[in-house]
């Protein structure tokens, strides 16, 4: 089921799509534990999951821990959003087109990221 936070994400891509990329819904990125992004570009292994609060206890938590580590090794860069930020979509999606038309380690990093 998709959440509306995801629909808002989706719409905003769709307002100011992206020529050439090949965005998947759903994409299902291992089929052995059937782990599934709620976006993905999949030929540059950058995904996409708007996060609700769905997993409450320490096991979903856990499960969260090991999908996301396992895609960190199968190469996959991954950017989470919170749900309940909705509103901040179109910022999301501004982020996504960066992220994806930079080489990865190449964004600029922000003041917060600078040794003191």
């Amino acid at each position: 089921m998709r959440s509306e936070a995801e629909e808002c994400l989706a719409d905003a891509l769709a307002r100011s799509p992206l020529p050439g990329w090949d965005l998947v819904r759903e994409y299902l990125f291992d089929p052995s534990r059937r782990w599934a992004f709620d976006f993905a570009f999949p030929s540059q292994k950058l995904a996409m999951e708007v996060e609700g609060q769905y997993h409450r206890t320490y096991k979903g938590h856990a499960s969260d821990c090991e999908k996301f580590t396992a895609a960190a090794a199968q190469g996959w860069r991954v950017l989470r959003f919170v749900a309940s930020q909705k509103r901040r979509a179109p910022e999301w999606a501004e982020l996504i087109r960066e992220v994806l038309c930079s080489p990865p380690g190449s964004l600029p990093s922000t003041e917060s990221d600078s040794p003191e």
